[in-house]
């Protein structure tokens, strides 16, 4: 549809034809060689038909990058038959390159320019996904050897954390308010909860004596309810926080040693 043509510049190829409404015909789609041109888009217009003939159309955008002065093309329209197919050719239509540069002189005078210009690194996004896949599955194969242990590891050390953190608020309660035998218990319940998962902080005497099945323990208990809701007797108590603080350790090395 022009004349000439530059390097890399669009020109559109029009194609068209008339025939019997009776065929069938196919137009090049975008797997046609348009060689010397190269394809950059089609269009296409939806077919027209009177009672005899039928009208189709369609206009290609091509450029080029050969330097050939003079550049041919023809484009194949198919007729389908029953089991193949007849190819026709349009006429052979040229277009002429236009020279934008006439004549390289003999000589150039070249500028030199050596400052150096930072330039960014791309960014590899292939590498990275690979890398990042890889890490993942030895975090996965680590965790499949390792996972048990590394878990043992991890409740053992938040084991000793809270144990220490009761033994300290423990004693700093009996040291500095040992007649508050209500505290005291309270947090012994609270602490014996969190390490045998069971409601102590909810369970009278007789039931926390009924779990832990350990001699001596429904006493010290009694002692410290007596104190609590009866006439305070200092006592009474010595015996008994020594007794659920023992307990309290001995249930702390049974979680350690059971992992």
């Amino acid at each position: 549809m022009k004349d000439s043509v530059q390097i890399g510049e669009h020109v559109a190829f029009s194609l068209s034809i008339k025939y019997p409404k009776t065929l069938e015909l196919i137009f090049p789609d975008s797997t046609h060689n348009f060689s010397p041109f190269e394809l950059i888009s089609k269009r296409y217009f939806s077919t027209v038909s009177d009672s005899t003939f039928s009208y189709d159309s369609a206009i290609y955008y091509l450029s080029t990058f050969e330097i050939d002065t003079v550049q041919y093309l023809k484009l194949p329209v198919y007729i389908i038959n029953e089991f193949d197919s007849t190819t026709l050719y349009t006429s052979l239509d040229s277009i002429v390159l236009k020279q934008v540069v006439e004549a390289i002189p003999d000589s150039v005078a070249m500028i030199t320019n050596t400052a150096y210009v930072d330039v960014p690194m791309a960014f590899n996004y292939p590498y990275a996904t690979i890398g990042l896949v890889f890490i993942v599955l030895i975090i996965i194969v680590l965790w499949l050897i390792f996972g048990k242990k590394i878990r043992s590891k991890i409740k053992v050390y938040q084991l000793k954390k809270r144990h220490t953190a009761f033994i300290q608020k423990f004693d700093d309660l009996v040291n500095s308010n040992r007649l508050d035998a209500e505290a005291i218990l309270i947090l012994w319940k609270a602490y014996l909860e969190k390490l045998k998962k069971e409601p102590f902080t909810k369970l009278t005497t007789k039931e926390i004596s009924a779990i832990i099945n350990q001699s001596d323990l429904e006493k010290s208990l009694i002692s410290i309810d007596r104190n609590i809701y009866g006439p305070k007797d200092e006592s009474l108590l010595d015996d008994a926080y020594s007794h659920i603080k023992a307990l309290a350790i001995e249930e702390y090395m049974n979680q350690i040693t059971n992992g």
